[in-house]
């Protein structure tokens, strides 16, 4: 072909599609280059077809969703990132289903702390002092164990927001204060119902973000080491759906219900994370 032929090729629809794709791999995560990333996914989104077997739409969408992200725009992130959701449920993606469930909820946890940070207030303050508590967890020695606490204590407030974002900054910590609530949960189970269900839910939370599935003792055996596994249950009070329920090994293959008193052959407390009022998961067969 000679060089004015190959001047004047047109480029095919394929060939406009890889070359937007690597022009947008090639932009980094500044404001200006997330913006320009935005129309790059935005044109390639106008361009490929959901059913197309060459190209990945969930991808494109999913790209596009953390740019927005990057640039604090969550509700054009949140729609991205549903949308993916959609494509992945018709297509039967279930791996991409559950990574997309986890990064809608991390995107909404993002959105609800931006919202109180834009407010002020005492709230946006009391964030602000969690932080600094957390920041301790990466070192060690009487810090650490005061830090430690008082994000402990905050899985106990009043106020849901703040019970969110204590058990957010300690299942996101430093190794100590993952191996610290292990450590309580094991500890604290016949002695202290209370506070080993309270570390067991941050070590659920963790394991089961995103999902409202049972997560077998195998499976958290490989995460943290241990006889646990982890379930959902409706609160008795408000009927919101609490996930990553610390729970012995057969707890998700025995039948279990929701009920005000620990009245059963086995029990386990629950803090609503949206009432605030405590309920029990109970067992008529012991699952232990």
């Amino acid at each position: 072909m000679s060089f004015l032929k190959k001047m004047f090729k047109r480029e095919s629809l394929d060939e406009k599609i890889k070359r937007l794709w690597e022009s947008a791999k090639k932009l980094g995560w500044s404001d200006v280059d997330c913006k320009k990333k935005i129309q790059i996914y935005t044109e390639l989104l106008n361009l490929i077809d959901e059913n197309s077997t060459t190209f990945n739409i969930c991808a494109i969408l999913r790209n596009r969703a953390i740019s927005y992200r990057s640039l604090k725009d969550y509700d054009s992130a949140l729609k991205d990132l549903k949308e993916e959701l959609k494509i992945a449920q018709r297509k039967g993606d279930q791996i991409r289903v559950m990574d997309c469930k986890k990064i809608i909820e991390e995107t909404n946890n993002f959105k609800r702390k931006a919202e109180i940070e834009a407010i002020g207030g005492k709230k946006a303050e009391r964030f602000k002092e969690m932080e600094k508590q957390e920041n301790k967890l990466w070192g060690s020695g009487s810090d650490f164990d005061m830090a430690f606490e008082t994000l402990f204590k905050d899985l106990e407030s009043d106020d849901p927001d703040i019970r969110s974002y204590a058990t957010r900054l300690l299942a996101e910590s430093s190794r100590n204060a993952l191996q610290k609530l292990i450590s309580i949960y094991q500890e604290c189970l016949n002695t202290n119902p209370n506070r080993s269900s309270l570390a067991g839910r941050v070590l659920g939370r963790k394991i089961a973000k995103g999902s409202d599935e049972s997560i077998t003792s195998e499976i958290a055996r490989i995460y943290y080491g241990i006889n646990v596994s982890f379930i959902s249950c409706s609160c008795v009070y408000c009927s919101h759906t609490n996930k990553g329920i610390a729970a012995p090994v057969n707890g998700p293959r025995v039948p279990y219900y929701h009920q005000e008193n620990d009245k059963g052959a086995y029990a386990v407390p629950v803090l609503c994370d949206r009432c605030g009022k405590t309920f029990f998961v109970v067992w008529d067969k012991d699952p232990r």
